[in-house]
């Protein structure tokens, strides 16, 4: 298996990298190659839980004015 050396790793950054380790109960190498591995190979998206939490927040937020009007009130008072 292939090694990689990481230099010039920031005081705080190696201090979180750390305390998470310990936290899941890995060591500092371990930590570092689960966190690369999720970001190089994300799980798969759930279709379904994912439209589930859009409907539950959609609840929370109530209906939305984008009327013409609304939309040009809200450009012209600074709001994107």
């Amino acid at each position: 298996m292939p090694d990689i050396a990481l230099r010039g790793i920031p005081g705080p950054l190696h201090r979180e990298l750390k305390s998470s380790a310990r936290r899941n109960h890995r060591s500092l190498n371990g930590e570092i190659l689960a966190r690369l591995e999720k970001s190089v190979r994300p799980e798969p998206i759930n279709p379904q839980a994912l439209l589930d939490r859009i409907r539950k927040r959609n609840e929370t937020l109530g209906p939305l004015d984008l009327s013409e009007d609304t939309l040009r009130e809200m450009r012209n008072t600074g709001r994107p």
